[in-house]
């Protein structure tokens, strides 16, 4: 069957391609033509026509995917509320789940978390009953369901959906495949967030074993999955081991182009906290530094994150007598926080007294 599309559809298919949605003169006319595809489907919907359906889901993506959700949730509803039967659908097949899954995905980038529950709930519950209880998209839908769970705290529930997704996709899909390194990870992640260190390493480990061997050492996922297993490190304190996963992360190329540097500058940062707390200052300045040129290169010479990592780094120049190198860090600092529109008085003073109280250069000791 040939699909059909609305002129209206087409021509909002023709901004989105020109990258013009988000702009606000093309987004008013966006949402004009949207509105008056919405008019059309609703007369459609009363006609009985099937290839609406169609027309509804992709223009409801698109407005999802360019952060109109003002349009995009009556979409979604008007997909879910009309009767099945009229698309040529039953309730239980795939097009219900997916509806309720966009739209439940489309109100957690609204923050309406509880909104979003019952939605998943119900898609998982019509997974099951569709696919049976060991297909891998009732993994998906579980999957879907506990990362929802993990945002609103409930971890313990969270972590039986994704053992449970874990544990269909090794079955149906054999232990090395991208979805059960996805399910690894998540549990992994999980787990972590529990403080259950020693349960959630293997995992984690596993699924960037999987990830390198099936996608490849620089590709994003596996990437993302060794700063996963970094942070987890350096929260056990094996900073030795952490340092090493992120300094192979920032010589590859994807750090850059998934947007991951910023991540992973906070990562040395922390384990550059973690070695002063230890009062291993001279493994703490290396990664500092590396953090701040990291962070002034991803966002900007004047980020509020550049001045911390100064502050840190006068702190230790400070700690090590060394207060020729602390001095420029502090005044650095201070012009960085001056200029921000938002800065607290009181951080202000603060850097102010730390450089006053600095000795004079030629108290340095060697």
């Amino acid at each position: 069957m040939t699909l059909r599309f609305s002129a209206a559809l087409l021509s909002l298919l023709t901004l989105l391609a020109g990258g013009l949605l988000p702009g606000p003169a093309q987004g008013q006319v966006a949402q004009q033509e949207g509105l008056v595809t919405l008019n059309r489907l609703e007369e459609s919907l009363a006609g009985g026509q099937p290839y609406t359906a169609m027309d509804s889901e992709t223009l409801a993506g698109f407005y999802f995917r360019a952060g109109n959700y003002v349009l995009a949730e009556p979409l979604n509803k008007r997909l879910l509320d009309a009767d099945p039967k009229r698309f040529g659908q039953q309730p239980d097949e795939p097009t219900a789940v997916v509806n309720l899954q966009h739209l439940a995905l489309l109100y957690q980038e609204q923050g309406r978390l509880d909104d979003a529950l019952p939605m998943l709930t119900r898609a998982l519950n019509l997974e099951e009953r569709a696919a049976g209880d060991e297909h891998p998209d009732v993994a998906t839908a579980l999957s879907l369901l506990a990362g929802l769970q993990v945002r609103r705290g409930q971890y313990a529930d969270a972590e039986d959906h994704y053992r449970r997704a874990l544990n269909i996709d090794e079955t149906a899909l054999g232990t090395r495949h991208p979805a059960v390194a996805a399910s690894a990870s998540n549990l992994g992640a999980t787990l972590a967030m529990l403080r259950r260190y020693e349960e959630a390493e293997p995992l984690l480990r596993q699924a960037l074993a999987l990830y390198a061997q099936m996608l490849g050492e620089d590709d994003p996922d596996t990437r993302i999955a060794a700063r996963n297993l970094g942070v987890l490190l350096t929260r056990q304190g094996r900073g030795n081991e952490a340092e090493g996963l992120f300094t192979g992360l920032l010589e590859s190329y994807s750090a850059s182009r998934i947007g991951l540097e910023p991540l992973l500058a906070r990562d040395l940062h922390r384990l550059a906290d973690q070695y002063v707390a230890q009062g291993e200052l001279q493994s703490a300045e290396p990664l500092y530094k590396r953090a701040l040129q990291i962070n002034q290169r991803a966002l900007g010479e004047g980020h509020v994150r550049n001045a911390r990592t100064l502050l840190q780094l006068g702190d230790l120049y400070r700690h090590l007598a060394l207060y020729a190198l602390a001095a420029p860090q502090y005044r650095e600092a201070l012009r960085l926080l001056s200029a921000l529109p938002d800065t607290d008085t009181a951080m202000l003073e603060d850097v102010r007294a730390r450089l006053a109280d600095l000795p004079s250069p030629g108290d340095d000791t060697p």
